[in-house]
């Protein structure tokens, strides 16, 4: 299962420790967008790097890989963008596969973000239709640097974690 990181404005990034033990247990992509940066591959090294560019000033979402559907290359690393809105997601989701794409992805492009194209990011109605997507996992999505979580996170020295089971 992949692990979701949400480091708010204002609070100092995961430590290398913390990022490593998530990393041992999630080890088949790794990605984040912040307000100023996005990256995600393969190379966790490349990864780390592009991170530290990352300020404590800046909201950003982590994600660690974990391949459950869809083969391990960048493509299916997340987050996943449209427009301007990104999405990570933990967890499995009951959606008929596509091609080599997860199943975050699909349920990404084919469930979410049209729901957000509906009725707009952030809205009353699109967080509502989200949520009955999400069920049991754990979504984290930003656009224009306003960040929205769904599902049940924990918080730890003011990080939120889809789940703590590097611990």
């Amino acid at each position: 299962m992949c692990c979701i990181i949400y480091k708010p404005k204002g609070v100092q990034m995961p430590s290398l420790d913390i990022l490593s033990k998530i990393k041992k247990l999630n080890h088949n992509g790794y990605g984040f967008v912040s307000t100023n940066h996005f990256h995600k591959g393969l190379d966790y090294r490349t990864f780390l790097r592009h991170l530290s560019e990352v300020g404590d000033d800046e909201d950003c979402i982590i994600h660690f890989r974990l391949a459950t559907h869809g083969s391990i290359c960048r493509a299916n690393c997340h987050p996943f963008a449209e427009n301007g809105v990104y999405f990570a997601h933990n967890g499995t989701l009951n959606v008929y596969p596509v091609g080599d794409m997860t199943d975050s992805e699909i349920a990404f492009r084919m469930k979410i973000y049209p729901e957000i194209q509906r009725f707009g990011y952030g809205t009353k109605q699109a967080d509502w239709a989200i949520k009955q997507i999400c069920g049991y996992s754990r979504f984290a999505m930003m656009y224009q640097g306003e960040v929205r979580l769904f599902g049940d996170y924990k918080i730890l020295n003011g990080i939120y974690y889809s789940n703590l089971r590097w611990l």
